[in-house]
């Protein structure tokens, strides 16, 4: 099958020369052109022609893909992803289905793709879903410069170098990374009108967004103050840190107990996340909190992220990037304009978001990795698949506007923008709702058109497979003792006494001298 696809790709410009004689005698109607034969960039598409498979006489065979997304799936998904795969059917013979893993589930079912040995083809990566440590298991395919310049040509043209250079896992390339780079900034969405209700001046800081907490736990019945998820909001953490320039924030998914902080040389020390001042002055606040009715008293066990609560019209707060908060305020604006969205962007450092934040592998199993990868190509690079998974039907979801921007329709609360994860396929097509700020898109727009330098450390990858049984052990302690702590459940000393106490005997000390050493030789070959 290989070396099929490999000469029909390198058919094609033989395919367009051959295409003027073979139409007097074609069976076509001698417009063999796929529905999404542009791309709408200036480069070519990669799709098939009926023409080039004709130069060829070696058709594609009808193959099935199967792609697994994170996040809830929207109302109209269905019939969204029914219309891509009649578009990939034409164009590559190839059916598309979709597998949605809830908010709710994600954590828990994610990693049973890989243990369980289920088939699927693509499936949505990043840094915070465990990208490195999973590829470190060889649980997705190896992505060699041979197998993507042959079946996703235009990706491996147009994503940089520092993006390949980001995916590689002991050297390897296992993922295909977003192509562009991204404000990374996180923000709070807030209720306008309940913060003019109780005279909460505009906020400008986190004292001032404690205070219209506060207010709202203190005098709003019905609505939850802040509906914060332990498993996608741990990035607020950082919020709390004394040095907001330079906060503590290197992780890793194996081992919620590690920490280290990438901005200097100097700073790159292996920490036990639960011992360090920024996660005390986090869990304080959580407990203080917790103690004032801001936080929910299910918060270990709520499912919804606190955006979709605060779109519920549940939670006064909603936490997500600037970029999807944008997103959802202009929704609001439509749906409930008397609540007055507004977005808060705290003051921390503004750091690039690695290009690995979002990105899509091929199961190490995968049947068709070759036409994965095509269609991979198709979803980044032609703007009829992108337009269409990100924004939804044109005419009934949205409506273009200008070349960037666009209008949501009717029927777009059914398919939010964005809202399906087709940020793996994150790219330069991008647009942006016409009601969102203008200065939030300039701002948003502006970061991606020159390129931005990493702090220090932002690209050393952890790996633990020197001690995947300790880290293990350690993460299950660390639910166990410290997630109650983080939702303001648990008292910290207390908890952190008999998680200590566990964590030391489970080889806590091994594995934070591994990490140490780790580092050591990052810094020694990065002076």
């Amino acid at each position: 099958m290989r070396k099929k696809q490999a000469k029909w790709f390198t058919a094609m410009a033989l395919a367009i020369l051959c295409s003027i004689f073979l139409s007097a005698c074609s069976n076509n109607n001698g417009n063999g052109n796929s529905s999404s034969s542009s791309s709408g960039s200036g480069s070519a598409s990669p799709s098939v022609s009926a023409n080039e498979s004709e130069a060829t006489q070696e058709p594609l065979e009808e193959v099935t893909l199967k792609m697994v997304l994170l996040g809830d799936k929207p109302t109209d998904a269905d019939e969204v992803y029914t219309e891509l795969s009649k578009m990939a059917k034409k164009d590559i013979n190839a059916n598309i289905e979709v597998q949605n893993l809830s908010w709710g589930e994600w954590s828990q079912k994610y990693p049973l793709l890989f243990s369980s040995g289920e088939d699927f083809d693509l499936v949505y990566v990043a840094d915070w879903t465990g990208y490195q440590g999973y590829a470190g298991k060889n649980a997705f395919l190896e992505l060699t410069e041979d197998l993507l310049s042959k079946n996703a040509p235009i990706t491996w043209e147009k994503t940089p170098k520092d993006a390949w250079e980001q995916a590689k896992v002991n050297g390897k390339v296992y993922a295909v990374p977003q192509a562009v780079q991204e404000n990374a900034s996180h923000s709070f969405m807030i209720r306008g009108d309940l913060r003019e209700k109780h005279n909460i001046p505009t906020i400008k800081d986190m004292a001032g967004l404690e205070a219209y907490l506060l207010a709202v736990a203190q005098n709003e019945k019905g609505i939850i103050p802040f509906g914060f998820q332990l498993s996608t909001e741990m990035f607020i953490q950082k919020y709390f840190d004394k040095n907001p320039q330079a906060y503590t924030n290197g992780s890793d998914k194996s081992n919620s107990a590690l920490s280290w902080n990438y901005f200097t040389k100097d700073g790159m020390v292996a920490q036990n996340l639960y011992a360090n001042d920024t996660y005390k002055s986090f869990a304080s606040a959580m407990s203080n909190w917790q103690k004032a009715g801001v936080l929910s008293k299910n918060a270990l066990t709520q499912k919804e992220t606190s955006a979709q609560l605060f779109q519920a019209g549940k939670s006064a707060v909603g936490a997500l990037s600037l970029d999807q908060a944008s997103n959802v305020v202009a929704g609001i604006k439509k749906t409930h304009p008397e609540w007055k969205p507004e977005v808060f962007m705290p003051n921390v450092a503004i750091v690039p978001a690695r290009f690995t934040q979002n990105g899509v592998s091929i199961n190490a199993n995968s049947k068709n990795p070759e036409r994965a990868l095509m269609f991979l190509d198709l979803l980044k690079w032609n703007k009829e698949y992108f337009d269409l998974t990100w924004y939804g039907i044109k005419g009934k979801h949205w409506e273009p506007s200008g070349d960037d921007r666009f209008i949501s329709l009717a029927d777009a609360a059914n398919y939010p923008p964005s809202g399906n994860d087709p940020w793996g396929w994150r790219g330069t097509f991008e647009r942006w709702n016409v009601e969102q700020p203008d200065d939030v898109v300039a701002q948003l727009k502006g970061y991606r058109e020159s390129f931005h330098e990493y702090p220090y450390g932002l690209s050393f990858v952890y790996s633990d497979a020197n001690v995947k049984n300790e880290n293990a052990a350690i993460n299950n302690l660390a639910q166990q003792y410290m997630n109650p702590v983080s939702v303001g459940l648990a008292d910290y000393d207390t908890a952190y006494a008999k998680f200590e106490k566990a964590a030391n005997k489970a080889g806590l000390e091994k594995v934070l001298t591994d990490l140490q050493m780790q580092i050591d030789t990052f810094k020694k070959n990065n002076p």
